[in-house]
């Protein structure tokens, strides 16, 4: 269903908070640019490396909306904001973290498998997504001269803990209020839905779903990223207060478990034959 411009601008649009994701935020846009998101609200919380540089060609295309956010625990802040403010100017957002790529599992845009999921369903609010997490494949050192898809291609089996756990594509119209990035506050009479048309009450959908829609949650990277990124504070809960070398090592315990899974490369390699046929690669201007 395509987007009605006398409606809305656009069709899907992300909100995220992020800080000092520099690194990797022309991966994350061009990927999701490729499968179908129209616009980013970006809140930059403090960030303090090139996030700004990054992101000024975008900007200046008019496919970022840039906002600086200064202060600790403003996560919830940022997505009543975007809520708020531009409720009526996407007909879909989702609430998308820069470790996290959003996946269909077909050559079809995210859109299109929302529209599916949701139009037959005239009390749904939004759909929601299981994560499947990505570990580190052994890697101790940062390599930004490599995308993220392409380091990290080794995944935790479908069924395992964490992968429980959601996110969500909404109808921000239907959206009263946010105070946890899982689970949305919806009027009265609208509802969380998951792949199969069923009702999700908590912030985990059980069993794990995967046939239609996943969220790739790429949680550690390298040691090195992990602990970079761990030290920098969190814009949900503030400063760290755990052990971060500990949190990783449980992290890995499992590692020889985990699984090769390569199929959002080939998911985006599809997309861009599809849309640009020259290979030309995306273009933000």
């Amino acid at each position: 269903m395509a987007v009605d411009k006398n409606l809305f601008l656009y069709d899907l649009a992300f909100a995220s908070i992020m800080k000092n994701e520099g690194h990797y935020f022309k991966e994350w846009l061009d990927y999701h640019l490729l499968a179908g998101v129209d616009h980013f609200y970006i809140y930059d919380n403090d960030s303090s490396d090139n996030t700004k540089e990054v992101l000024q060609p975008y900007i200046e295309a008019g496919i970022v909306t840039y906002a600086f956010l200064s202060g600790k625990k403003h996560q919830y802040t940022a997505y009543n904001d975007a809520v708020q403010k531009y409720r009526y100017s996407c007909r879909y957002m989702a609430f998308i973290d820069a470790d996290e790529f959003v996946f269909p599992q077909n050559n079809k845009s995210i859109v299109e498998v929302t529209d599916e999921i949701l139009l037959p369903l005239p009390n749904a609010g939004g759909l929601v997504m299981n994560w499947q997490f990505y570990g580190p494949n052994g890697q101790e050192k940062a390599d930004y001269t490599r995308g993220v898809l392409e380091r990290f291609t080794s995944r935790s089996p479908k069924d395992s803990k964490g992968n429980e756990a959601v996110k969500n594509i909404v109808n921000p119209r239907c959206i009263d209020y946010i105070d946890d990035p899982h689970v949305m506050k919806y009027f009265l009479g609208r509802y969380r839905i998951n792949e199969q048309g069923k009702i999700v009450t908590t912030w985990e959908n059980k069993p794990v779903m995967h046939d239609k829609i996943i969220l790739n949650h790429y949680h550690l990277k390298s040691r090195e990223e992990f602990y970079k990124k761990r030290s920098n504070g969190d814009v949900a809960y503030g400063d760290i207060t755990y052990d971060i070398k500990k949190h990783f090592d449980d992290s890995i315990k499992n590692a020889d478990k985990e699984v090769f899974d390569d199929g959002i490369l080939k998911y985006r390699e599809n997309r861009i034959m599809t849309l640009i046929p020259d290979g030309g690669g995306v273009r933000c201007a």
